[in-house]
């Protein structure tokens, strides 16, 4: 296992066990991430069991005997929010709020997907990295859809608030262009990991610094570290140099 890859498995294991923490300290979903609906009698149970998996899956990545079983209980539990949790929203609303919701559940699921080595084999890579591009392409939409909420996050020194909110849909949107046609699939990949990193180093860390107890912070910041730890796996992953 490269350094890169190495260091995108923990740090996906810390966040996994950190969102696993914030289902138990709020006994309650993961906010917009868990649609879970208001006032349902099992969203307790949910947030416990969520907690529990995360948790477990987090603790198993970083043992490396057991890291192909925690990385398939995480792709796993993390898939079935997309299937069941996010797709009938989906089916229902079939906007781009909704859309993206699907697309960050499945990406993190598809990076995590690549450590359990049941994707290393035959087309099953072609199809996760068509999986991921789709993923970035909807993100890139949801930045030019939503560009003016984007535009807020961008750090307030940083010029040209609402361009920055552009460029980055359009680097989203052409990564994922780049995976879906097989072009420079790895650079791609790492552009778009190197960029995420930035969102998450610029805007998540320095909301949680400012507001150390604000859930939305701290779960903004859980799941975007995760989703940028899927993201490197993905460029790191040998199955990808191999239709590269």
């Amino acid at each position: 296992m490269g350094k890169v890859r190495q260091v995108a498995t923990i740090v996906a294991a810390l966040a996994l066990v950190g969102l696993g923490i914030l289902n138990f300290a709020y006994r309650d979903s993961l906010m917009s991430w868990q649609p879970t609906p208001d006032g349902a009698p099992w969203k307790l149970p949910f947030a416990v069991l969520s907690g529990v998996l995360l948790v477990a899956s987090g603790v198993g990545l970083l043992l490396p005997g057991w890291r192909a079983r925690g990385a398939m209980l995480a792709a796993g539990w993390i898939g079935l929010w997309a299937l069941l949790l996010h797709l009938p929203h989906v089916l229902m609303t079939p906007d781009t709020g909704a859309l993206l919701g699907l697309a960050e559940a499945s990406a993190n699921a598809l990076g995590l997907a690549t450590l359990t080595g049941c994707f290393d084999n035959g087309r099953r890579p072609l199809f996760l990295r068509l999986g991921v591009g789709l993923c970035l392409v909807t993100f890139g939409a949801s930045h030019f859809v939503y560009a003016g909420f984007t535009a807020q996050m961008v750090p307030a020194w940083l010029p040209q608030r609402l361009s920055l909110a552009y460029l980055t849909g359009a680097v989203h949107a052409l990564m994922g262009a780049c995976l879906l046609t097989g072009i420079r699939v790895r650079l791609a990949a790492t552009i778009e990991a190197l960029m995420m990193s930035s969102f998450v180093l610029l805007v998540h860390i320095p909301g949680v610094a400012h507001a150390p107890q604000d859930r939305m912070q701290l779960t903004m910041l859980g799941m975007a570290t995760l989703l940028t730890s899927a993201i490197w796996l993905v460029a790191s992953w040998g199955g990808l140099r191999r239709i590269d």
